[in-house]
């Protein structure tokens, strides 16, 4: 915030010359002014920016009255041109929209399949723990053979139970794109992060429709940037083959 007197000694302008300005260009000024410790009349930053062009203005031979009408006239002006760009904002957000709706659909689709996934990757995991299980178990009973069992169809049944665990570790591998289970659990969180931060930009966006302003406008660009950085991001990871 800026003072009377900074704003007099920045710009040049006297004290008294500023005092009137903000009593004569109320309607103008008001938006930017506020007031402080003591009463003391702030300006923001844009009022400190309209002081420049009152400068400017009366540098040119131009009195308070003509200045007001001269700003006046810029703000109309201004307001037609926002409400153009806020029009083409919200025709532009719609076609957004329509692009965003379709890549939910695709990616609730791969959710799904990957839950599915998920699930098989589980029952695999279960099967060759008990299979381990199984074969350390045999292993011990193979040294207290009492069925009546030689050795060698033991060896026969074991060496199956083999073949049986790694077929299944090839099909996790398939499962996985042959990523360690871990490692695929994590991508599943993190696209799980992802979608909910793109929930979160939605409604960001959302709070912003309506509402025109420069700060807010590069805070739609910012966040549009990132939800395309996003959905970009979840469109590119592959999924996983289905058994």
């Amino acid at each position: 915030m800026f003072t009377i007197e900074y704003i007099a000694k920045d710009t040049g302008l006297s004290v008294p010359f500023i005092r009137k300005c903000v009593k004569q260009l109320e309607n103008i000024l008001k938006p930017h002014c506020t007031k402080g410790d003591f009463g003391r009349i702030l300006l923001t930053e844009s009022g400190y920016v309209i002081f420049d062009q009152i400068k400017q203005l009366k540098a040119q031979g131009l009195n308070i009255a003509v200045i007001k009408e001269v700003l006046e006239q810029e703000i109309h002006q201004k307001s037609k041109h926002d409400e153009a760009d806020g029009q083409n904002i919200v025709n532009h957000i719609s076609t957004d929209m329509n692009l965003l709706n379709k890549l939910f659909e695709e990616k609730d689709a791969r959710l799904k399949e990957q839950a599915e996934n998920q699930k098989r990757i589980a029952e695999h995991q279960q099967r060759i723990f008990e299979l381990e299980h199984l074969s350390s178990h045999l292993k011990e009973q193979l040294l207290y053979i009492t069925d009546g069992k030689s050795p060698e169809e033991y060896k026969s049944a074991w060496y199956q139970e083999q073949m049986d665990k790694q077929h299944l570790r090839e099909q996790l591998s398939n499962i996985t794109d042959g990523k360690p289970p871990e490692e695929f659990k994590k991508q599943l969180q993190q696209e799980q992060l992802d979608k909910q931060r793109i929930a979160w930009i939605l409604k960001e966006l959302e709070n912003l429709e309506g509402i025109f302003s420069i700060v807010n406008y590069f805070k739609r660009k910012k966040l549009y940037k990132e939800l395309k950085d996003l959905m970009n991001k979840q469109v590119d990871i592959p999924p996983a083959p289905a058994q």
